[in-house]
């Protein structure tokens, strides 16, 4: 690997960042707001909440993993930038299929592809995250923060649970096992 073609990560951080901050700000905005005042109307947008709920912890969980590798990672080339600009195609979709989602929860068209984002977002990070310890070899900590088994392995076995559980009749079953994945990888990163 050619010296002069690796670079620092600060202004990768930042573009991610704000990446990250239009998504969740999309993300409420697009939220609907009840007919009418009342605790009916808001229950009336119960999907919708949920939906919005598993799509703000991804947005979160994203942003904390992102923010713990690279504080570990010294260089990177433009391969890592291709996928991190990749990775942020892919999540910058989470609003879209959020609402796609809230509007159309029985479908399986709209939880396959709100689930298909998931599993996208995992493959991603696989290969991003195997490039990154390729090309920071002298990183012990950072194959410790890379830990694919637990942070991307085992999400993408769940999620690919919930998709057959989805297929044999019951597709809000992505969103819930979305909503599952997300919440055990948020606990098992603040161990």
């Amino acid at each position: 690997m050619k010296m002069e073609n690796l670079m620092e990560t600060n202004r990768l951080e930042a573009f991610y960042d704000a990446i990250i901050a239009i998504i969740v700000t999309v993300l409420v905005l697009e939220l609907p707001q009840p007919e009418t005042a009342t605790i009916a109307g808001i229950l009336a947008l119960k999907v919708s909440y949920f939906t919005y709920l598993v799509s703000f912890l991804v947005c979160a969980n994203l942003w904390q993993y992102h923010h713990l590798i690279y504080a570990h990672v010294k260089k990177i080339d433009s391969k890592i930038i291709w996928l991190n600009i990749l990775l942020m195609f892919v999540i910058s979709l989470i609003p879209y299929l959020t609402i796609f989602v809230g509007n159309n929860p029985n479908s399986l068209l709209s939880e396959s592809l709100y689930g298909l984002d998931f599993i996208l977002v995992d493959i991603i990070l696989f290969i991003m995250s195997r490039y990154l310890i390729k090309i920071n070899e002298d990183s012990e900590y950072l194959s410790e923060v890379l830990d694919l088994k637990n942070a991307i392995i085992i999400p993408f076995i769940f999620l690919i649970i919930g998709f057959i559980i989805g297929f044999l009749g019951y597709p809000i079953a992505i969103s819930i096992v979305c909503l599952i994945t997300i919440v055990r990888s948020i606990l098992y990163s603040i161990k």
